[in-house]
């Protein structure tokens, strides 16, 4: 299973937490551990 080793919005390192959550400290972006959140990225088709 991969996991994000930066944060995909200002390139911060993630921590992961006890929870299996991948945090980041600096904007509080957060996913679960081997996975990306959407919700941020905008698609145009």
């Amino acid at each position: 299973m991969n996991l994000l080793k930066k944060c995909p919005e200002c390139n911060s390192e993630l921590k992961t937490n006890s929870e299996n959550i991948q945090v980041c400290s600096v904007c509080e972006y957060w996913t679960k551990k081997g996975t990306a959140r959407l919700d941020s990225i905008m698609i145009f088709a």
